[in-house]
């Protein structure tokens, strides 16, 4: 006869071993899960911290903070630097960098990144990695801007959308009509490829965006823009502007303005735009670019930051693969960025 404790220890050891693979099975998920990459390409987060004067881990107040963040998921977050029209533009970037700046030196669980390794490992050291992006080339100021973006860049800056809702001196916006690239305007795009810094062409003109496509080489990327196909709107890429992107193997960012989406905007309209925009340009063409904290009308069920699983779910529910979420989640964007970095010895054919 089996002594009970010798009884007690067969039927544990069995139990133990029959749900050991199970329980292996929800490890490597969790694993996996802390590592996954989440990228949303623009959020104007540092504007309503200055303007209210609360920081990024604030409760209240926010749309893309921290809480919402980790709520959502994402886990690296492009911070955009974004002059108003009537502001001193050069003063209010500089008042935005430092912002920005002091809420990665005050908050530990933020990191600022300067390539996709370092975004890596932040996300594997459980940290939010920030990159830094400017909303409209505006925001350099005018006579000395060459300078303004080699400091800008030394500390941190990694996009440069070239105009925001109004055409400037180096190139045309969507929003007046405004024609291509000026001088000065193609002396910006050269030096922000030999520096290796992103060309965003959100906000600019169908002439602007084509000009830079056609010539770059090196991915371009549109931050925060949807399909004009599905919403007429002078801020949405009409086909050859997806397909323009797409073939320099850069990627384009969902935006969750309700008024880009289309009428009675919802997460399933923002659904239609990826759709379309990925059979234009291709799955790898597709990112994530919500604009929140952009004083944006945001489509019902993606209010903030920390709603955005229901759009992966929706996805998945219309036959996106696990690899094809992966990459508008993040990776389409980190392949482009560490294409942008690395460069090639074609950009001898933009100088």
């Amino acid at each position: 006869m089996i002594p009970h404790y010798l009884k007690l220890f067969f039927d544990i050891h069995g139990f133990t071993k029959k749900i050991f693979p199970f329980f292996f099975f929800i490890c490597l998920i969790k694993i996996s899960m802390a590592h996954a990459i989440q990228v949303d390409l623009h959020l104007d987060t540092p504007t309503q911290i200055f303007k209210k004067k609360i920081g990024l881990d604030s409760l209240r107040g926010l749309e893309a903070g921290l809480p919402q963040l980790k709520a959502g998921g994402t886990n690296i977050a492009m911070m955009v630097l974004w002059p108003p029209l009537k502001s001193d533009h050069l003063k209010r970037t500089m008042d935005l960098l430092r912002v920005m700046e002091k809420e990665i030196q005050r908050l530990d669980e933020v990191v600022l990144i300067h390539n996709p390794d370092e975004a890596r490992n932040a996300v594997k050291g459980s940290k939010i990695g920030i990159m830094l992006s400017l909303e409209g080339a505006h925001g350099l100021g005018h006579e000395n801007w060459k300078q303004v973006l080699e400091i800008l860049h030394k500390k941190g800056l990694s996009a440069i959308g070239i105009t925001w809702s109004f055409s400037n001196r180096f190139a045309g916006s969507s929003a007046d009509e405004g024609g291509g690239l000026t001088q000065v305007g193609f002396e910006l795009v050269r030096e922000c490829f030999r520096r290796g810094i992103i060309m965003d062409v959100s906000h600019a003109s169908r002439e602007t965006t084509l000009q830079i496509c056609s010539q770059s080489p090196v991915p371009v990327i549109a931050s925060h823009s949807d399909a004009y196909s599905i919403k007429a709107h002078h801020r949405n890429l009409r086909d050859e502007e997806i397909r323009c992107i797409a073939e320099t193997g850069g990627v384009i960012g969902l935006n969750f303005h309700a008024p880009f989406i289309g009428k009675d905007a919802d997460i399933k309209l923002v659904a239609d735009h990826a759709d379309y925009i990925s059979k234009i340009g291709g799955h790898r063409s597709v990112a994530l670019g919500s604009d929140f904290d952009g004083f944006i009308k945001k489509p019902r069920g993606l209010e903030d930051a920390g709603k955005l699983k229901a759009l992966w779910d929706e996805l998945r529910s219309r036959g996106w693969s696990k690899e094809q979420i992966k990459g508008i989640q993040g990776e389409n964007f980190l392949r482009a960025w560490k294409k942008v970095l690395d460069g090639s010895e074609d950009k001898k054919k933009f100088e």
